[in-house]
């Protein structure tokens, strides 16, 4: 089985493509202090607004730090909002999906009347919202972006629990006395993962343009820690005259949200039963 999984996998060009981008991304954000040419937080102002040069090979912004210091740097806090973001989605809307699905009645219709009244607001909004609670940090970033996407993964899960749970297996396993947690948890959601995890894989790239936007809006980490929304934010003053101190942010947040999506793609054609 695992066989078969990595031969399709390795099949797909878009998981391939999309892997290979992750793959160097995450090398990157995993070397930084050994790839960044300079501090990322370092200030030189007579070498303010520089552009692309054998010095700086991605030039300066407006305080004179190294752009490619700060991307390699940054790519650390974007990937780790990313991932955490959706991890904490997952453990929230996994389990209120499940209960959904399952139990029905009462319970579903409260559960999804709470997750439809979060999807009637724009995501973004809700997540400012939530981040002027929360207050300005990585952390609250991560919470506020987790907490807004859950009724993704809430609704997606309702809807393959409906699917299997009156299948034979899971009849079988009531039957010979596993209580209801056994039985979402060990019969049920295991035999669903595949459209959960595309989504989450997809997911991540959703997350990150959201921490994005945070930053570009102030709402993200405080300065003068380097994250690619923030970096965008700081920079849009200049874009006229300077216009290399948002590209090169903007290309890699477009190359990291490409690569998730690639990947995701590539993983619902290799997991989707119909498509073998």
């Amino acid at each position: 089985m695992v066989r078969e999984f990595l031969s399709r996998f390795a099949a797909s060009s878009s998981a391939m493509i999309g892997l290979g981008l992750l793959t160097v991304l995450v090398l990157c954000a995993v070397f930084a202090p050994a790839l960044a040419p300079y501090d990322p937080n370092s200030s030189d102002l007579p070498s303010a607004l520089k552009p692309p040069s054998a010095a700086h090979l991605l030039g300066t912004d407006e305080l004179g730090r190294d752009i490619l210091s700060r991307l390699l740097y940054g790519a650390r806090l974007s990937l780790l909002v990313g991932v955490e973001a959706v991890a904490l989605a997952l453990a929230v809307g996994v389990v209120l999906g499940a209960v959904a699905g399952f139990y029905g009645g009462k319970i579903e219709t409260a559960i999804m009347s709470v997750m439809d009244i979060m999807l009637s607001f724009p995501s973004i909004l809700l997540a400012i919202a939530f981040m002027t609670v929360l207050g300005r940090g990585l952390d609250k970033a991560v919470i506020a972006i987790g907490i807004v996407t859950v009724p993704h993964y809430a609704r997606i899960v309702r809807g393959c629990v409906l699917s299997v749970k009156e299948n034979v297996y899971v009849m079988a396993a009531r039957s010979i006395g596993n209580g209801d947690g056994r039985l979402i948890f060990v019969h049920i959601l295991p035999n669903v993962l595949a459209p959960i995890i595309v989504r989450a894989t997809i997911g991540v790239s959703v997350a990150i343009l959201e921490a994005a936007a945070l930053g570009f809006l102030g709402l993200g980490v405080e300065p003068p820690t380097a994250e690619w929304g923030t970096m965008l934010g700081s920079g849009r003053q200049t874009i006229f005259n300077a216009p290399h101190i948002v590209t090169f942010p903007g290309l890699a947040i477009t190359l990291t949200v490409m690569a998730f999506n690639l990947l995701g793609d590539g993983l619902r054609d290799v997991l989707d039963p119909r498509l073998k």
